[in-house]
This record gives C-alpha cells, sequence and structure tokens, in this order.
C-alpha cells in the first residue's frame, strides 16, 4: 500500500481523490517540485524550497508553507512507504472556485513518493533541436508549472523522431534548456549555461552545479552549440546526463560530465 499525503492527512493512494472541480485540472493554475531522495534524506532540498517560494509568489498563492513543516511530511512518507532512494514530487494547486479570476489564494498539497535509485553513471544520450514552438522569457518560464505543453511536444517530436530528448528556445531564437533538464556547454575548457532570463527552469540541479563548479552564465546560439566540445543537461532525479548526439554532430569528450556527476555519486555514497 503506497500512502500519500493530502490536504493535511496521510492516506492510502487509492483513496485520494482530486476534485474535477481543481484548478490545476482545469486552468493549469499550479506547480510542482520533484526532490531527489538519497539513502532516505532529502538532497538539496533548501533550492527547492526557495524555488517554492519564487512559484507561490508569482503565482499570487498564499505562503503558508515552512521548510519544517514540508520536510515533516516528506521524512513520515519516507518512513510509511519504506522508501531509501528516488523521489518525492510535491504538487501545489490553487483552491477555490472561479474561473480565470480565482477566488481563493490559498492552496491545495498533494505530496506522493516514487522509489529510484541513488544517483549514477547515466548512459549518453542523442537531442535534437525542437523549433515548432518556444518558450517565453518571463518568469512563468523559470518554475515547474503544471502548464508543460511545451515541453510535452518537444518530448514527443524527439521521441517521433528516433532521439532521447529536445532543445528548446525562447521567441529569440536563442538556446534555452531541455524538454526535461537545463543544459550546458563546455568550451575550451570552460563551463557555460543559460542564464534564468533567458527563459529557461531555475533548476535546483543547475543551481547546484553553479554552486560547486566554475560555470559562467550566458547567452548560446545554436551555432554555438554545435561548435561546443561538450554538452551535458541536468536535472534533480538523475543528477548529469552527457550528450554523445545533437542530430548529426557527434560529441567525443565527457570529462566535465563526468566530473560533477562523479561528485554526485560520491556524495551519495557518502564519500
Amino acid at each position: 500500500m503506497e500512502v500519500v499525503f493530502y490536504n493535511g492527512t496521510f492516506t492510502n493512494k487509492d483513496n485520494a481523490s482530486i476534485s474535477s472541480d481543481s484548478r490545476s485540472f482545469n486552468y493549469g493554475d499550479g506547480f510542482f517540485e520533484t526532490v531527489k531522495i538519497v539513502n532516505e534524506r532529502l538532497f538539496n532540498f533548501s533550492s527547492h524550497m526557495e524555488r517554492i517560494k519564487l512559484a507561490l509568489s508569482i503565482l499570487k498563492l498564499d505562503n503558508n508553507y515552512t521548510k519544517k513543516f514540508l520536510q515533516e511530511i516528506i521524512y513520515e512518507l519516507i518512513t510509511v512507504n519504506n522508501m531509501v532512494n528516488g523521489t518525492i514530487k510535491i504538487h501545489f494547486s490553487r483552491s477555490g472556485s472561479g474561473r480565470y479570476l480565482p477566488e481563493s489564494n490559498s492552496s491545495d498539497i498533494f505530496i506522493k513518493v516514487i522509489n529510484g535509485e541513488l544517483y549514477k553513471k547515466n548512459n549518453k544520450i542523442s537531442l535534437c533541436f525542437y523549433e515548432q514552438e518556444c518558450k517565453s522569457r518571463g518568469s512563468l518560464s523559470n518554475i515547474k508549472s503544471v502548464n508543460s505543453l511545451v515541453s510535452v511536444l518537444a518530448s514527443v517530436y524527439a521521441n517521433k523522431n528516433g532521439f532521447d530528448n529536445s532543445i528548446l528556445f525562447n521567441f529569440l531564437g536563442n538556446i534555452i534548456e531541455s524538454a526535461n533538464a537545463n543544459i550546458f556547454i563546455v568550451k575550451d575548457n570552460k563551463i557555460y549555461t543559460p542564464p534564468i532570463s533567458e527563459g529557461c527552469i531555475d533548476g535546483t540541479m543547475r543551481r547546484w552545479v553553479l554552486n560547486n563548479f566554475d560555470v559562467s552564465e550566458k547567452v548560446i546560439l545554436k551555432n554555438e552549440i554545435l561548435q561546443s566540445d561538450e554538452l551535458f543537461i541536468t536535472n534533480a532525479t538523475s543528477g548529469v546526463i552527457a550528450v554523445e548526439n545533437l542530430e548529426e554532430v557527434s560529441f567525443s569528450s565527457f570529462n566535465k560530465a563526468d566530473l560533477i556527476q562523479q561528485k554526485l555519486i560520491n556524495l551519495s555514497l557518502g564519500l
């Protein structure tokens, strides 16, 4: 039996139900966080907490959630579900009724566990460019909104064309991220990633990499990524994933990706 948390109650997952009137369901009025669990402990949770506060502010939702409150719930879920490694998904949805004008700024909260693994050396992947749709450079692009249609369509496109993931652009035609991760390039042994102002997700693993390694933020153009020496993506669930192919371009260097991922693996092992 899997136990989840919904609006103040721990309950069997099968007994939890979301109303058909949910504003998240009807209007995409909400956001989520996916937090890595390593050896029964939250990884990099302070960064997730900062992004939760940011999302609540951007969506004009009441901020009634403290770090201690969320940690206590999550650790209880970890215990009752006998979880060791994996992820926790925290879903926030504006409560109440109303149409485009909501009648409430309070929120419903749903938290579930997803069993998984420690950080490990990931398989290298292939990427393609997805240019049919683009993201804006506004603050909504920086949070994990439940409205993720550009990422969904980009993932469908990549799969249909035989690639593992897609690279997304902003409306100016600049590289911003992949469908489910932040993106980094290496040129002349220096690491670069697009700034948040370009419209990429304010990724928690992105923050961790910037805090622990020498990384410069810069606008990245399509020709620059094709001419880079190394390419990798990052997210909270997998850590660092090296890119082997970008459409017709092949990469043979994976040094930075391997170095950063190894640090995550060492942390997982307590080294």
